[in-house]
């Protein structure tokens, strides 16, 4: 009998000792927490020990967000430096058709990059060079899509460029005067260009009338000469 009840002591004081143990161990923790928050005002003590496990989950997601940022970064520069290589080794090749070929993968293989965009462009130029003018209109109508500002001015330009060359001088007309009324820096060879579309046209008045709009906009071009000669000859 006197066994027995010695277990049964036993028994009772065994489980409590767990409870002590895990209290110690909590101790050391709430004591660090203390001493990180000694400068801290006490007003703000009480939320931070409260939420303290939350804060220190949401400073490691950020954390992770800054890195993955970061590691991106890194990528999208080095994206760039390969397409703007790969940009130049196309434009150094002589043959037309490779050329094409070249910047088309570009455009493929680094599509979110500036030179990707740049690369849609060129491939406008090189058609247009080519006499290819409807694949030089459809490459500018792609590559405007992807610009704004003077570069979008660009890729309209070529659209104008093109349509003029296909005999469609009414609507290239309106690809000139659309930059020119943007005012994004190409105002006056747009204004030029519509002179010349003018005098295509048969339409003197209009041809002159632009020409000394351009005048206004560059009084000392070098093609002062040649502009002067032309509204003679349009006003005679």
């Amino acid at each position: 009998m006197v066994e027995e009840k010695g277990k049964s002591k036993e028994a009772v004081t065994a489980p409590g000792q767990p409870l002590d143990n895990q209290g110690s161990e909590q101790e050391p923790e709430k004591d660090r927490l203390d001493e990180l928050l000694a400068d801290v005002p006490e007003w703000l003590r009480g939320p931070i020990k409260q939420y303290y496990r939350q804060i220190l989950v949401t400073i490691a997601l950020v954390l992770v967000v800054s890195c993955l940022l970061s590691g991106y970064a890194y990528y999208v520069r080095r994206q760039e430096t390969a397409a703007s290589f790969q940009l130049g080794l196309a434009m150094s090749t002589t043959n037309i058709d490779k050329k094409i070929e070249e910047l088309k993968k570009i455009q493929n293989s680094f599509s979110h990059t500036s030179a990707a965009r740049l690369a849609g462009l060129l491939i406008g130029q090189v058609y247009l060079q080519t006499g290819d003018w409807d694949s030089a209109l459809d490459a500018f109508k792609r590559a405007e899509g992807d610009f704004s500002g003077i570069m979008a001015d660009t890729a309209h330009m070529g659209q104008g460029y093109s349509l003029e060359e296909k005999k469609s001088l009414n609507e290239a007309l309106t690809r000139f005067k659309d930059v020119a009324a943007r005012k994004n820096g190409m105002e006056a060879v747009a204004t030029l260009d519509e002179a010349r579309v003018y005098q295509e046209l048969g339409k003197k008045e209009e041809a002159v009338s632009a020409y000394d709009r351009y005048l206004d906009l560059e009084p000392k071009s070098p093609l002062l000469d040649f502009i002067r000669f032309q509204v003679m000859n349009l006003s005679s």
